[in-house]
């Protein structure tokens, strides 16, 4: 909101790319929604996804360090993860934020994709029974939705999100096979039957 009083004449802003934005003229509000609200983030990228100058939106969100809303189709955690992978330097080069875009949006920009088309697509077969990870390390995102090699793995076999964090059961870092996860309600569940275990095995020679 302008605080103008009518003392100085009134600088006029030049024109720019924003005046072309898809979202000029709209409440801005509907680009600042809580990132929980996932309905209503996938409702702000939609206009992003066809605004013709979503990498110039995206660009300077990220060279100015914008931590909240809807920025060229970025949600916060994607701008997060941007700017821990490249310099400022770097994405002030349009040929560069043109590429970490597409890249970012690719699911959501490709919605024929599913989450077992990315598990096909990084994954092979390791000896012993294990399942390597060639996509990308860490979180990255779906759609505008975070997720972990091991999570979507975890979703994938079980059907459902993991509960809190999921850990492996073997030993070998780079293996994402479900069958060797546990999300904190399986591990409290597994700690809970082997003491079941344990008290039968100690009660069993007193009942003799």
């Amino acid at each position: 909101m302008s605080n103008y009083t009518g003392a100085v004449p009134e600088t006029k802003r030049k024109t720019d790319w924003r005046d072309t934005a898809a979202c000029a003229g709209q409440d801005p509000e509907r680009w600042f929604p809580n990132p929980s609200n996932v309905a209503a983030v996938k409702d702000a990228k939609a206009t992003c996804f066809g605004c013709p100058v979503i990498y110039q939106c995206a660009q300077g969100a990220l060279t100015r360090g914008e931590e909240s809303g809807v920025w060229g189709g970025l949600s916060e955690g994607q701008r997060v993860t941007i700017r821990k992978k490249y310099r400022l330097a770097q994405l002030e080069a349009p040929g560069t934020i043109r590429r970490v875009v597409n890249k970012a949006l690719h699911a959501e920009l490709n919605p024929t994709e599913t989450l077992r088309d990315v598990w096909e697509k990084h994954t092979h077969d390791l000896p012993g029974g294990h399942i390597g990870w060639s996509g990308p390390t860490g979180s990255f995102s779906f759609r505008g939705i975070p997720t972990t090699p091991k999570q979507l793995a975890f979703l994938l076999d079980r059907g459902h999100k993991a509960v809190g964090i999921v850990r492996r059961t073997c030993d070998l870092v780079e293996c994402v096979n479900p069958r060797h996860m546990l999300d904190n309600e399986e591990r409290c569940r597994q700690k809970a039957e082997e003491e079941r275990a344990l008290i039968a095995a100690l009660e069993a020679p007193l009942a003799s």
